[in-house]
């Protein structure tokens, strides 16, 4: 899989995005999409879930993913997104699921009080950006 690169300003926006929308591909090849709270390290995106939710069955059976920030205005002047295609790692436990779990409840201070990411039953999924797609207005 070739690597995209998240720089400059869309790499700023997505970071600091609250709420994304992040698509998966269903058994039946219809698209699944939900809103989901991101965080960045470095030029790729976590998120956290549970273990047996639909996105998960989605991803085991077809890594590839989709996500999608933006910020609308009604005139138009001022319009941005950033959307990304890529593949999605899904972390159990170890180093990555504590890195990125320690990143996304110090952006979501609410995180680990309202749905805390417990090994047992939460998994991180690591986006690695193949193909990225902005525009601003």
């Amino acid at each position: 899989m070739k690597r995209a690169r998240l720089v400059g300003w869309k790499k700023s926006f997505l970071a600091r995005a609250r709420v994304i929308r992040f698509a998966t591909t269903n058994g039946d090849g219809t698209v699944h999409v939900v809103p989901v709270c991101p965080v960045m390290d470095g030029g790729v995106v976590y998120i956290g879930t549970g273990k047996s939710g639909r996105k998960m069955t989605n991803i085991r059976r077809r890594p590839r993913v989709g996500l999608v920030a933006d910020h609308y205005v009604d005139s138009w002047k001022g319009l941005r997104g950033v959307a990304v295609a890529g593949r999605a790692d899904v972390f159990t436990a170890g180093a990555v699921f504590e890195r990125a779990r320690r990143l996304l409840y110090r952006k979501y201070p609410q995180y680990e009080r309202v749905a805390a990411l417990d090994p047992s039953d939460s998994v991180i999924i690591r986006v690695t950006p193949s193909e990225v797609m902005s525009w601003r207005y």
